[in-house]
């Protein structure tokens, strides 16, 4: 078996438990577990590696002249100046360079677990929900989601379990466990993007509680739209808030999107096949390659960026003050 040397950086690492993504193991890891069925990896530092996988969080990767690939779970654009091959959420099919593995893939252990069969019985999980609808967030940087949750708890309130705009007391424990007796859970993505699709969808779906989607104008590449409320189908938040207190008030209605399968034709997009994860990976590695010039820039994030940091930390404090503004009822 042929020896490859990898490197890791630019990832985060064993620090936010809660997280999958926080508590990234360079020695154990989605990458290390598909290329060990080709090679005997080795886990180097980054001068002794023949290839380099790095992502968002920071730019140690700017050392490296061998091959690179990129790899983002957040709303980063590759940028393919900097790397070689790029692994995201995108939808880039006419790029050879690339391979789409969207991030809720990661939250899913066995993609079973979302298929509705033959014997799935939509009234008695209704009957297992006493309560209206959860919200289970803690970064604070998204005006669309503060807003329509703000919006929608002034109708019929909403359940906090998250560090912002926090309701319950104190943070829930387990955020799956939290969820499955609510018959709603708000699933707004940090921002829009084409093809950008987290665990943010994912997570209700698997316990079973209708997911209120913003986010990925494209969802319904992987999701059935008929199984979830997507509110960019609504041409105003109060036209989605009118239409969700309506879903809750008629159990056949709920039903109806209930009994929906999760995915569309009740099978899981093939970014779920370790095979192709896999083919995509060795595609990469047995490419030809020849060293070129790097250009790099300052990541962005996209959609929600701002062009300056300034800018950035400016929003941020403004979402902050606005939790702070909420909890002391002032909005």
């Amino acid at each position: 078996m042929t020896t490859l040397k990898v490197a890791f950086s630019d990832f985060i690492f064993n620090r936010h438990d809660t997280d999958k993504f926080g508590r990234f193991d360079p020695e154990d890891n989605v990458f290390t577990r598909l290329l060990a069925r080709a090679y005997e990896v080795q886990v180097v530092p980054l001068a002794e590696a023949e290839v380099l996988i790095y992502s968002t969080f920071g730019r140690e990767h700017r050392t490296f002249l061998g091959r690179k690939i990129f790899f983002t779970s957040e709303n980063v654009l590759p940028d393919f100046n900097e790397c070689d091959f790029a692994i995201s959420f995108c939808h880039l099919p006419d790029e050879p360079r690339h391979f789409r593995l969207p991030q809720y893939v990661f939250y899913v252990d066995e993609p079973s677990g979302l298929i509705k069969g033959a014997n799935f019985n939509a009234a008695a999980i209704l009957k297992t929900k006493t309560k209206f609808c959860n919200f289970v967030v803690s970064n604070p940087r998204c005006l669309e989601r503060n807003k329509f949750f703000r919006m929608l708890h002034r109708r019929k309130p909403v359940d906090s379990g998250g560090r912002h705009f926090n309701n319950l007391g104190k943070p829930i424990a387990n955020k799956l466990a939290f969820i499955r007796d609510y018959k709603f859970t708000l699933a707004f993505e940090n921002s829009s993007s084409s093809g950008y699709t987290t665990e943010k969808l994912v997570e209700p779906m698997l316990a079973g509680s209708l997911p209120i989607y913003w986010g990925n104008p494209e969802v319904a590449r992987d999701f059935n739209p008929r199984s979830f409320i997507n509110v960019s189908d609504f041409p105003t938040f109060d036209a989605a808030i009118e239409h969700i207190l309506k879903v809750d008030a008629d159990d056949e209605l709920y039903l109806s999107y209930l009994r929906e399968p999760w995915f569309n034709g009740n099978t899981p997009p093939q970014w779920f096949n370790p095979m192709i994860q896999f083919q995509a990976l060795h595609g990469f590695l047995s490419a030809p390659y020849s060293s070129t010039p790097r250009v790099y820039r300052d990541r962005k994030l996209r959609s929600h960026t701002y062009s300056s940091g300034l800018q950035r930390a400016l929003s941020g404090l403004a979402c902050r003050l606005d939790g702070q503004l909420w909890k002391l009822g002032w909005r």
